[in-house]
């Protein structure tokens, strides 16, 4: 294993040396070589950087696997050549030798594994940044078996302070990235994963969040054989997401996808408790046709308060309400004062703008280009509202949550792209989070917001209620039949009032959730209603 400052220069050299050679490519070789023999030298030279990349991870082991792991999955952002070489990464590490893993379970049970399991291979199942499977029979159930690695947790606080101090670099000298946060929410992330009684306790916790959900499955532990460095569930057999086939010719959408989106807005929405690293290796899909998640070691809970905000900021994506989505995050502690309300919110605006158009114009969402992205058009904007970009990252400050929750979007997206490349997560996500986040809270949340004005206009609604019940008061009626008349086109012109603003209401309730049709009946309801009423009280006033 190197030394910290040689993974250091190891990082550092391969960084700069890749940087200037893509920069020759795509300046220089771009410019005299034909389009072909471009796109052939440019797929090679991709494919060599990904082994390269491969290489360099293994080679430096712990938490830069886990770095690996992460960028591995980014089809919707980076190239398909290169990424296809990063895919080992995520369970083809190499494994340990099986007597070292062994020792683990000397050390916990006083006992070799042959003497504790009927049957075993001895030849790793999958290998991880921080720990080995093995598979096994313990009472004649077949079982996956995980151990930490020797001295595992030597390297991996020998990882962290390297990584601490190229994040205070890029920090202090390139761009704003919440240092502080980021190297607190990975020291607790690793820590966590070096106790896997802690990854126990997150599985019982989830397969009891998820016991009357049909469509998901938790394994189930072998209790007695877990301890801090051994983790044995059952054995679950199935695909992984680069196992699996995509929809033929994606013409219809892929049923794999509608699964992971609804088990992620139910555990950031509902329960408020997330698997916080979907990567392929940790997402099976069974021939049941079930969902299993397994790897809890990277397992992240969020307040109640941060869940109704983020609601907040896409329900205000939803509606375009721009000014809602900016004091979200001003609540959020996302921006700081720097940015002012205005300048956030044209920012808003900007950015849900250009991810309409984005999603109105691509056809396919794997490994976008700059063409789409555009990003001079970004900083052309910025510069029309008199916001340099260091000023814009230097007020943006992500939550510690968030960046888990960050990690886990970028992780999804890469999903996502792979299995429909022809459809955008956001088309995946509407229907869930409608019928999921905003049935019954939406509700609450429009009476909670809107209730009370809603009342107040509904019981002032018909001005002449209140002349008439003030006439009849002081007794101005004189005659029965002016009473009983003007009674009854009260009663009419409140009627129309009440049910048209009721109509009114159920109509945006509706429309909130995404169902057209009720929604459209509720605001002709309600637009008859309004009619009727403004003819009665035309009538009413033409009368007096």
């Amino acid at each position: 294993m190197k030394s910290d400052q040689n993974r250091s220069v190891s990082v550092y050299s391969f960084v700069f040396k890749t940087y200037f050679q893509y920069l020759y490519l795509s300046k220089f070789s771009k410019k005299i070589l034909s389009k072909e023999k471009y796109n052939t030298k440019r797929t090679h030279f991709l494919k060599r950087k990904g082994i390269e990349t491969k290489t360099l991870f293994f080679q430096l082991g712990g938490v830069y696997i886990k770095i690996g792991q992460f960028i591995s999955n980014l089809f919707h952002i980076l190239p398909e050549e290169f990424l296809w070489e990063l895919q080992d990464l995520q369970d083809k590490i190499p494994p340990r030798e099986f007597h070292d893993i062994d020792k683990r379970w000397l050390m916990d049970f006083k006992k070799p594994m042959d003497e504790i399991f009927e049957s075993l291979e001895k030849t790793a199942y999958a290998s991880a940044s921080t720990a080995q499977v093995h598979i096994g029979y313990y009472q004649n159930k077949k079982v996956a078996i995980k151990t930490l690695y020797p001295g595992i947790e030597d390297t991996a606080k020998s990882d962290l302070k390297t990584i601490s101090k190229v994040i205070w670099l890029i920090d202090s000298f390139v761009v704003k990235v919440s240092a502080k946060e980021v190297n607190d929410q990975l020291q607790s992330m690793i820590n966590e994963e070096l106790d896997l009684r802690i990854e126990l306790k997150n599985l019982k916790i989830l397969k009891q969040m998820f016991a009357l959900e049909k469509d998901f499955y938790i394994p189930n532990p072998i209790e007695e054989l877990c301890g801090r460095h051994t983790l044995v569930t059952e054995f679950v057999e199935g695909k992984k997401i680069y196992e699996l086939d995509p929809e033929p010719l994606y013409t219809k959408r892929n049923p794999n996808l509608d699964k992971l989106i609804k088990a992620y807005i139910l555990m950031i929405f509902d329960y408020r408790f997330f698997h916080a690293d979907p990567h392929p290796g940790n997402l099976i899909f069974m021939d049941t046709g079930e969902l299993c998640l397994i790897d809890f070691g990277a397992v992240q809970s969020i307040s109640e308060e941060e869940t109704q905000i983020l609601e907040r900021i896409l329900v205000g994506a939803m509606r375009k309400d721009y000014h809602l989505i900016s004091e979200s995050l001003y609540e959020l502690g996302a921006v700081t004062e720097s940015l002012s309300k205005d300048e956030l919110t044209q920012i808003v605006k900007y950015s849900l703008e250009k991810l309409n158009r984005i999603l109105a114009d691509t056809d396919h969402f794997r490994n976008l280009s700059f063409e789409t992205l555009r990003p001079g058009d970004d900083l052309r904007f910025l510069k029309e509202i008199q916001v340099s970009l260091k000023r814009l990252l230097s007020s943006l400050k992500l939550p510690p949550n968030f960046l888990s929750l960050h990690r886990v979007l970028a992780l999804l997206l890469g999903n996502f792209s792979f299995l429909d490349p022809k459809r955008s997560m956001i088309e995946y996500a509407e229907k869930p989070f409608s019928q999921i986040v905003l049935k019954g809270g939406s509700f609450k949340r429009l009476w909670k917001d809107e209730g009370e004005e809603f009342i107040t206009s509904l019981f002032s609604l018909p001005k002449e209620l209140n002349d008439f019940l003030y006439k009849w008061n002081r007794g101005e009626f004189s005659k029965k039949d002016d009473y009983k008349s003007e009674e009854l086109k009260l009663k009419k012109i409140f009627t129309f009032g009440t049910l048209g603003s009721l109509f009114f209401f159920f109509g945006m309730y509706y429309a909130e959730k995404f169902w057209k049709e009720p929604s459209i009946i509720f605001y002709i309801l309600s637009g008859l209603c309004f009619w009727s009423l403004a003819k009665s009280s035309l009538s009413y006033w033409k009368q007096k």
